[in-house]
C-alpha cells in the first residue's frame, strides 16, 4: 500500500478494524513528525472503543519489539487520560487509597489495572483471617502482620528510589520488593480489609505505619524499612529528640490518602530528576499540582 493511500485509509475509516490499526501503527514508525497528532487522536479513539483489540494488534504486529514512536504515543495517550483521573481523585472528600495507588501504577506501567492491586491484596489477606481473629491484642496483630510480610512473603523494602518502577504498587505486589512507601501502604490496605484502625504517619521524613488499639492512647508503630520492627510512642519521641527536633503530637497525625499520593508523586519527581527524564517529569509535575490544589 502506497504511503498516501495508507494515510488516507488510516484516518478516514470509522471502524477500527485490524488492518486500519496496523496502518496507524506503521505510520507512527515513519510519519510521527508529520502526522503524529492526527494518528495519536485516532489511536486514542480506538483505545477508548476497544482497548483489547488495540493491544492484540500491537502484539501481533511487532511481536513484543514495539518501536519507540509507538510506545511513546501509547504512553502519552494513557498519561493524558490520567490527568482527568487524578483530578477526579483529588476532588473527592475522602479518596480511596487503592484508587490513588492504581493511578500511580498505571503511569509507570500503562497496562496496569486496579484489579492487579485489589486481587493480589485479597489473595494475601486470605491466609491472615484465622491468625488475626485469634490474636490476643493489637501488639500481637502488629507482630503477625510483620512476620507474614517479611518472613513468609519475604518482602524487600528498598530504602532508596533508584528506579521509578520501585514506586509502582502493582509491580511491588508482583515482585515482592519496592520502595518502603509501598510496604507501608500494604499494611494499610490489607489492614483495612479486616477493619483495623491503621494508617501512615510522617515522623520527620520517616514514614511509619500506625495501628490503633482499643483506646485512643493505645498505639503501635511499625517501621517498613526495618523488617516491620514494632515501635512504641516513646520510641518515636526518642527518635525525634535524637535529631534535635522539637516534639509535637502532630507527628502522630495520620496522612490522608491524598497526602500519601502526593508523597508518591514527589518521590517520582525526585527519581525522574536524577535520570533527567523530562518527558515523564512534565506529566508527574502536573499530577502533583492537581493533587495539591
Amino acid at each position: 500500500m502506497e504511503k498516501k493511500t495508507l494515510i488516507c485509509y488510516a484516518i478516514s475509516m470509522q471502524i477500527y478494524d485490524d488492518v486500519r490499526l496496523k496502518a496507524l501503527f506503521q505510520l507512527l514508525k515513519t510519519e510521527a513528525d508529520t502526522y503524529g497528532s492526527v494518528i495519536k487522536r485516532e489511536i486514542a479513539a480506538a483505545l477508548k472503543e476497544n482497548p483489547r483489540q488495540v493491544h492484540l494488534v500491537l502484539e501481533n504486529e511487532f511481536s513484543g519489539n514495539t518501536p519507540l514512536p509507538v510506545v511513546h504515543t501509547l504512553e502519552e495517550i494513557c498519561w493524558e487520560d490520567l490527568t482527568h483521573a487524578f483530578a477526579r481523585f483529588a476532588a473527592k472528600i475522602n479518596p480511596d487509597l487503592e484508587e490513588g495507588l492504581a493511578l500511580i501504577a498505571k503511569f509507570i506501567e500503562t497496562a496496569s489495572e486496579r484489579a492487579d492491586i485489589s486481587d493480589r491484596v485479597d489473595q494475601w489477606a486470605q491466609p491472615l483471617k484465622t491468625p488475626l481473629l485469634n490474636a490476643k491484642n493489637y501488639e500481637e496483630i502488629a507482630t503477625i502482620l510483620s512476620n507474614y510480610f517479611f518472613r513468609i512473603l519475604q518482602i524487600q523494602a528498598l530504602p532508596v528510589n533508584q528506579d521509578i518502577k520501585n514506586l509502582s504498587f502493582a509491580r511491588f505486589l508482583r515482585k515482592k520488593k519496592g520502595a518502603g512507601l509501598c510496604v507501608a501502604c500494604l499494611y494499610m490496605v490489607l489492614g483495612q480489609r479486616y477493619g483495623l484502625e491503621t494508617g501512615l504517619i510522617d515522623l520527620a521524613g520517616r514514614v511509619l505505619v500506625y495501628l490503633q488499639g482499643n483506646t485512643d492512647r493505645e498505639f503501635f508503630f511499625i517501621d517498613p524499612l526495618d523488617n516491620g520492627k514494632i515501635l512504641s510512642a516513646e520510641d518515636c519521641r526518642t527518635y525525634i529528640e535524637a535529631r534535635c527536633l522539637a516534639w509535637t503530637d502532630d507527628f502522630f497525625t495520620p496522612l490522608s490518602s491524598r497526602q500519601i499520593v502526593r508523597r508518591f508523586l514527589a518521590n517520582m519527581i525526585y527519581t525522574l530528576n536524577k535520570s533527567h527524564d523530562d518527558r515523564r517529569l512534565t506529566y508527574v509535575r502536573n499530577y502533583l499540582e492537581i493533587i495539591k490544589n
